[in-house]
């Protein structure tokens, strides 16, 4: 029987609502941030997860903790699953960025990889992180199916490790908020939902994450 990870994002959060760099800042969840993480939950309560995680940031541990309801386990923290540092960028609007860092924000959007932010994090230490914190997930639950509620970068270089991409590509998938993704792991890992919010309903709303 093969390994499933359901790698899920959060609810959507005030930040989200301003389009508010928050990387490692600790924006909580909005009104409809409770409300798709509880749809997130009914949609999720048929698979009895033997572990759940989430960053240490308050909209990942709280849309998991709401995800626990229809569980037998509870929401457990890894600091590693932490979203990545933005450096300068952390806290500022989409548009503060533009108007700030013209250059390096046009760099960010067409080549991530080799966008060099000040104090940020480098997107190969984000994914070196994620994907060591979940390999140890995957050795703890062999054979079994458990559930990360991560973020939008950090899920991003998780999903591009298991499916062999560059991270030039981070701009190439969407992760909306309460997305859930799979990948399962035999032998060898396969991706088997990707960015699907269809529980959402009339809830789902799409934003360009820029």
């Amino acid at each position: 029987m093969p390994t499933r990870l359901f790698l899920l994002r959060h609810g959507e959060t005030l930040a989200n609502i301003n389009l508010i760099y928050q990387g490692q800042g600790d924006s909580p969840l909005s009104e409809l941030g409770i409300d798709e993480a509880k749809l997130l939950a009914k949609a999720l309560k048929t698979e009895q997860f033997t572990g759940l995680y989430s960053s240490n940031l308050t909209r990942s541990y709280e849309t998991a903790r709401i995800v626990s309801e229809h569980q037998k386990t509870e929401a457990v923290i890894i600091p590693e699953l932490i979203e990545r540092n933005y450096g300068i960028f952390e806290g500022l609007s989409f548009h503060e960025i533009k108007e700030k860092y013209p250059d390096l924000y046009l760099t960010w959007l067409k080549h991530p990889d080799k966008a060099l932010i000040e104090r940020a994090e480098t997107l190969e230490d984000l994914q070196a992180r994620g994907v060591a914190a979940v390999s140890k997930l995957i050795a703890k639950h062999e054979g079994q199916t458990f559930c990360i509620v991560g973020h939008g970068g950090i899920n991003r270089g998780i999903l591009f490790n298991y499916m062999n991409l560059g991270l030039d590509n981070f701009w190439r998938i969407r992760q909306d908020n309460c997305c859930i993704n799979i990948i399962e792991f035999n032998r060898h890992p396969i991706v088997t939902l990707l960015n699907s919010t269809y529980f959402l309903g009339e809830k789902k709303i799409s934003r360009i994450i820029y």
